[in-house]
């Protein structure tokens, strides 16, 4: 059966080509991404001189342009098909590079324009590719492969970026990033199949095709479950480099951070696709809701010291991505055939709202007292646990 049919019916193999090349494209662009991640933060302030908020701004914006471009990707998987869509989301990373050559703030901002314009497409599509590709009753373990991939290349990438900054300059590292990247790109373009556009003379039309989706009970408590998480996750991915910096006095400390936290996490995200599959929905969400909460505490009670940062920091990471590796078959149950690929959309644009609010809070609050972030994030989390348990229970209804 083609990718195309597997996306209207959902019988596909969870191990098909489809499948396969996607993990390995997700690993690929993972892994020559972590600099980029690992680094930014640290690279502002310590190379350019920049307060948090200045790196705070800049994220919200590349945020902000990925959520509205993936309410247009999510409709131009419809009409251009998911390969090419995923394409033009991928190219975007060639430019993460670039950020470490650059000094100028109108430069950074810039690039950080363009890099937050190609995030939307890329996650649609490659949602959307993971949705159409995997059984629903295999979901979680297609989920957890598929984010497990992205999470192993930016373990072992930011594993090698804490190697290689000791000796490479930051101008070293972003060559070597969009180099690689490039090279995914045409790899890519060989392996991923391509599917079949749909036929429509409205163009992208995006209040028709959105305003019934948000009409519904379901899709209003999924989007209040992802608002909740990834405003305190905003916050926790800007500072806790941050702060693991400023405690241990250490450029490359942050990159074994994440080296650290990312390689716990995919070990949590295949622990929790088997859950779901065998358990259904319900308990793995509330527990990894209650471990995000907890470990926000813990950040914000000990954020002093540098085991406390990696432990409490680390189970934050694994949490958050178990909770992400569950959302594609929430997706999968609350949309219909031909919604899927625009909720993906919809939700990435209130994750990106999100952790632009998240960012931006955490940002000032930092300044004010750095576990004050993470003691209000700890209350997000119980928000976010208290709307996965709402929808659940309605999913539960609609299925009786």
């Amino acid at each position: 059966m083609s990718l195309a049919a597997a996306q209207g019916e959902g019988e596909s193999t969870a191990w098909n080509r489809a499948f396969i090349a996607l993990c390995l494209v997700c690993l690929l662009s993972g892994f020559l991404s972590a600099p980029f991640m690992a680094l930014f933060p640290v690279y502002v302030e310590a190379d350019l001189g920049r307060m948090p908020l200045f790196t705070a701004n800049l994220r919200a914006l590349m945020l902000m342009l990925g959520g509205f471009s993936a309410l247009v990707g999510g409709r131009l998987c419809d009409l251009l098909g998911l390969k090419r869509t995923l394409m033009v989301g991928l190219a975007g990373g060639i430019l993460n590079g670039f950020v470490f050559h650059s000094s100028s703030p109108w430069a950074l901002f810039l690039l950080v324009f363009l890099i937050g314009f190609t995030t939307g497409p890329w996650t649609t599509a490659g949602q959307s590719y993971l949705i159409s590709s995997v059984r629903a009753g295999q979901l979680g373990m297609g989920g957890a492969f598929y984010f497990l991939s992205g999470n192993l290349g930016n373990a072992l990438g930011s594993l090698i970026t804490g190697v290689l900054k000791e000796t490479w300059s930051y101008q070293q590292l972003g060559t070597l990033m969009s180099a690689g990247m490039a090279g995914v790109c045409l790899l890519a373009l060989w392996l991923l199949p391509s599917t079949t556009a749909a036929r429509s003379q409205e163009g992208l039309a995006l209040r028709a095709v959105y305003l019934p989706l948000l009409r519904q009970n379901t899709v209003r408590l999924l989007i209040g479950l992802r608002l909740f998480i990834n405003s305190f996750w905003g916050m926790a991915t800007l500072l806790l480099p941050l702060l693991v910096y400023r405690v241990s006095h250490s450029e490359s400390m942050p990159a074994y951070y994440a080296s650290v936290s990312l390689a716990v996490a995919a070990a949590g995200q295949l622990l929790i696709g088997v859950l779901r599959d065998r358990y259904g929905r319900l308990w793995p969400l509330l527990i990894c809701g209650a471990g995000y909460a907890l470990c926000g505490l813990g950040v914000g009670l000990y954020w002093e010291s540098l085991p406390a940062l990696f432990v409490f920091g680390t189970g934050l990471t694994a949490t958050a991505w178990a909770i992400s590796t569950l959302v594609p078959s929430l997706i999968n149950e609350v949309a219909g055939p031909q919604e899927k690929s625009r909720l993906v959309g919809l939700l990435h644009l209130v994750w990106s709202t999100a952790m632009v609010a998240g960012s931006l809070l955490g940002g000032t609050l930092v300044e004010i007292d750095p576990g004050l972030p993470f003691l209000g994030g700890a209350l997000l989390a119980a928000g976010g646990t208290f709307c996965a348990w709402l929808l659940c229970r309605r999913l539960d209804r609609k299925e009786q």
